[in-house]
C-alpha cells in the first residue's frame, strides 16, 4: 500500500467559524449544569423514547453524562481532525488529490463535531428544562432531525468525495 502524503492544512475562515461555534457550544454544554445544578430536583430524566417522552429517571448527577460525553467526543474529533491522512476515504488518495480530499474530509469531521456538540447541548438543556417542570420531554422531531443531520453530512461528503476524486487541491 502506498503511503499517503502528510499535509498541514491551513484553516479557512469557514473552518475557524465552525471551530469557534463548536467551542462555544462546548462551553455552554459544560456551563449549563454548573449553573442549574443547585436548582435541580434529586431525580432527572436519563432516558427518552423515540417520541421524546421520558422513560427513565436517574439521580441528579446524571445531568453530567451529556456534557462529559460531549467533551470527550469534541476533544477526540478535534485532535483526530489534525491527521486526515489516517482517515478512510471512498477514493484513492494520491499526491495530486490529497489536499482537496483531506480538506473535504476535515470539513466533514468539523461539521459532524458541530452537529454532535449541539445535539448534546440541546439534550442537556431539554433535560434541565424537563427536570424543572418547564417542558415535557424532548421535541417530537428531535430524533429525526438529529439522525437526518448526521446522515446528511456524511452522505453529502461521500458524494462530493467521489465526484472530486481525481481533482487537485488548490495551490
Amino acid at each position: 500500500m502506498e503511503e499517503r502524503p502528510i499535509i498541514k492544512l491551513e484553516w479557512s475562515a469557514m473552518d475557524k467559524i465552525m471551530e469557534g461555534l463548536g467551542f462555544l457550544a462546548l462551553v455552554l454544554l459544560l456551563a449549563l449544569p454548573i449553573y442549574y445544578y443547585p436548582e435541580l430536583p434529586d431525580r432527572v430524566p436519563r432516558h427518552y423514547d423515540a417520541s421524546g417522552q421520558v422513560t427513565a429517571y436517574g439521580g441528579k448527577g446524571m445531568i453530567w453524562m451529556m456534557p462529559i460525553m460531549g467533551l470527550i467526543t469534541y476533544t477526540g474529533l478535534f485532535f483526530l481532525n489534525k491527521v486526515p491522512h489516517i482517515f478512510n476515504y471512498p477514493t484513492a488518495i494520491t499526491p495530486e488529490n490529497a489536499e482537496k480530499q483531506y480538506r473535504g474530509a476535515t470539513r466533514m469531521m468539523r461539521t459532524l463535531n458541530l452537529v454532535i456538540v449541539f445535539t448534546f447541548l440541546f439534550l442537556t438543556f431539554s433535560t434541565i428544562q424537563t427536570s424543572l417542570g418547564l417542558q415535557e420531554g424532548l421535541n417530537e422531531f428531535f430524533m429525526g432531525i438529529s439522525i437526518g443531520l448526521l446522515t446528511g453530512v456524511i452522505l453529502i461528503y461521500l458524494v462530493w468525495s467521489i465526484k472530486t476524486k481525481g481533482k487537485q487541491g488548490r495551490k
